[in-house]
């Protein structure tokens, strides 16, 4: 009897001992080569401007890709960008996005992830789809928001999310950039386009 209880024991460990290696949390760096992008139109042409600096701290579980599961492969991650990180390539437009944008009193804008499930139940970890839910605080004012992204496997430990999102510079309190006392204003939707390349420590 001792020895079946001793094999049953040993057994129990060695399952907990493998699904703690199957299910390893990874942390990963932004890697330089990702972009964003916030693209607008106004009354008179379209506009587009770059974000050239993104901090963020990311914890993935890749295994979880890999089963028969519905649970988030994604444990943590926090994005920041500093606004005077935000590039038009004109100085006068910079100023008048920082000035709406209220940089002075709110220079960073952050995402906080509250979850991000796997969208569908046919996945793989070659390519995935996350339904992604957070706040996102932009000129002091929080919103609770939810997107698609689309992720694919770079390599054996590198991963890529791509994905768009818009928003209404008035849901968080914003005036729209104007330009020439106001005969050129932005309009209110801006829409975001990121393509984030994500490596392991």
């Amino acid at each position: 009897m001792k020895t079946i209880i001793n094999s049953i024991w040993i057994s129990l460990g060695l399952l907990l001992i493998t699904g703690q290696g199957w299910a390893q949390t990874t942390e990963y760096t932004i890697d330089k080569s990702s972009t964003m992008v916030i693209n607008g139109t106004s009354n008179i042409k379209d506009w587009k401007a770059e974000v050239e600096e993104m901090n963020a701290k990311i914890s993935l579980t890749p295994s979880l890709l890999e089963q028969d599961s519905m649970a988030s492969p994604v444990s943590q991650f926090s994005l920041t960008i500093p606004v005077k990180e935000i590039e038009s390539g004109k100085g006068g437009m910079n100023r008048k996005i920082y000035g709406a944008l209220k940089e002075e009193d709110h220079p960073e804008i952050m995402f906080n992830l509250i979850s991000a499930a796997l969208a569908d139940t046919v996945q793989s970890a070659e390519l995935f789809t996350l339904k992604v839910e957070g706040n996102l605080s932009v000129a002091g004012t929080v919103n609770e928001v939810s997107f698609p992204v689309k992720g694919t496997r770079v390599g054996e430990d590198n991963y890529r999310f791509e994905g768009t999102y818009g928003i209404n510079m008035k849901d968080y309190d914003v005036d729209p950039p104007s330009a020439i006392f106001g005969t050129i204003k932005s309009r209110e939707e801006v829409e975001i386009k990121f393509n984030i390349l994500l490596t392991a420590n």
